[in-house]
């Protein structure tokens, strides 16, 4: 398969897993009194979610391009799906990130929901 089918087909199953993500972010909450919002709580948020949601389609669309130069995918079907994987991996891959409480440098709680104890 040429590589830039490869990277389409890559770029439209990135585009399929990032517009699940949105949408599922978007959903109505009691919060928000039913209506429908956008994933940014404030507009000086927006263009950090548009760069995440740009590199993990990226991401999606190397993979896909190089596996399929690289003769690992070899159809629209595997090229596809490597686009709609490689932004759902690298999104739980940074869910796992420990962030830092930047004024006491201090560990905040673990994805889990708890500190981590470092047993």
């Amino acid at each position: 398969m040429p590589l830039w089918i490869a990277a389409i087909w890559g770029l439209v199953g990135s585009g399929v897993a990032e517009a699940l993500n949105l949408y599922a972010m978007m959903r109505p909450s009691t919060e928000s009194k039913g209506r429908w919002q956008w994933p940014w709580r404030d507009r000086r948020d927006r263009p950090i979610v548009l760069l995440a949601v740009s590199l993990r389609t990226f991401a999606g669309t190397g993979l896909a391009a190089a596996a399929g130069a690289g003769g690992v995918a070899d159809d629209p079907f595997a090229t596809f799906i490597l686009g709609v994987t490689a932004p759902l991996v690298i999104a739980k891959m940074f869910d796992q990130i420990r962030m830092l409480d930047q004024s006491s440098g201090t560990e905040l709680d673990t994805p889990e929901g708890h500190a981590d104890d470092g047993a």
